[in-house]
């Protein structure tokens, strides 16, 4: 499968001297979901700006993103073509009047024609659930709207990576739930989606989790694995899930599941096991 990140030994430090990032190697091909964890100022924030051109490294063995390279100004301004990035606040990231201008931007810099625009738009507003907010002024929107219209700003444009950086921590449980919907529906082929969270329940949905400690890879693997080890999440600070947190107090009482469950729906499937078993 096509590799569409290739960092090695990737650094970053802000002009004030403070060292964000300590050499991280990620390696992430098309079609992969990981989640990216870590404590407060573990350097999650800073690794999206950079995957996503916006940040120059201050070195690196190897900054390679969508076949750019992110040591060169021009390689940073073709990765934020294939590389599309959303912040925590979406109020940052609009530029339209309204809902259906903000998502028509994109493509009409680029200088598409008025058909293939409209037809994008269309296809978009159905995808995200926006079709009935088409003519409503984006700062009118609810949290989950918003977020869901900024989403769906970013995916205008064709994609290869999508960098999310805690997109729901500004949003309530219902605009959360939105969002999480909509990020996925974004399962496809090609896609590499990378997304940074602090909420632990969002990480089951990822194949793979990197937890930052230090601005330095702690761990890189399978959640369950991550969630099992109750060492290293105390190290890095990370709670779990709360039906691995269930699972793992009735294992501690003497009736061990025999998995670590990270969704309800597997809670509840390892729950009717055991009583069977």
């Amino acid at each position: 499968m096509t590799r569409l990140i290739d960092i090695q030994d990737l650094r970053f430090t802000y002009a004030g001297g403070t060292e964000a990032l300590a050499g991280v190697d990620l390696r992430v091909a098309a079609g992969e979901f990981i989640a990216v964890v870590g404590a407060n100022g573990s350097g999650k924030s800073t690794l999206a700006r950079l995957l996503g051109g916006l940040e120059c490294p201050s070195a690196a063995a190897q900054a390679v993103v969508c076949g750019h390279d992110l040591l060169t100004h021009t390689g940073r301004m073709a990765a934020r073509r294939d590389v599309g990035v959303l912040f925590q606040d979406p109020e940052n990231q609009f530029v339209g009047s309204n809902v259906e201008e903000d998502l028509a931007f994109g493509p009409e810099n680029l200088g598409w024609s008025p058909e293939r625009i409209q037809s994008r738009v269309d296809e978009l507003l159905a995808a995200f659930g926006l079709e009935d907010l088409r003519t409503r002024e984006p700062h009118l929107l609810s949290g989950g709207q918003k977020q869901r219209t900024a989403l769906a700003g970013v995916l205008a444009l064709p994609r290869r990576v999508l960098v999310l950086d805690e997109p729901t921590a500004m949003l309530d449980p219902a605009g959360r739930e939105e969002v999480l919907r909509a990020v996925g529906g974004l399962r496809r082929d090609e896609l590499a989606v990378v997304y940074v969270t602090q909420e632990m329940d969002e990480v089951a949905e990822a194949r793979r989790v990197v937890a930052l400690r230090a601005g330095r890879v702690a761990f890189d693997g399978p959640p369950p694995a991550l969630f099992a080890d109750a060492a290293l999440v105390g190290e890095l600070s990370l709670g779990v899930p709360v039906p691995a947190e269930v699972a793992l107090e009735l294992d501690h009482r003497g009736r061990s599941l025999g998995t670590l469950p990270l969704t309800l729906d597997a809670l509840t499937a390892a729950l009717a096991g055991s009583r069977t078993s």
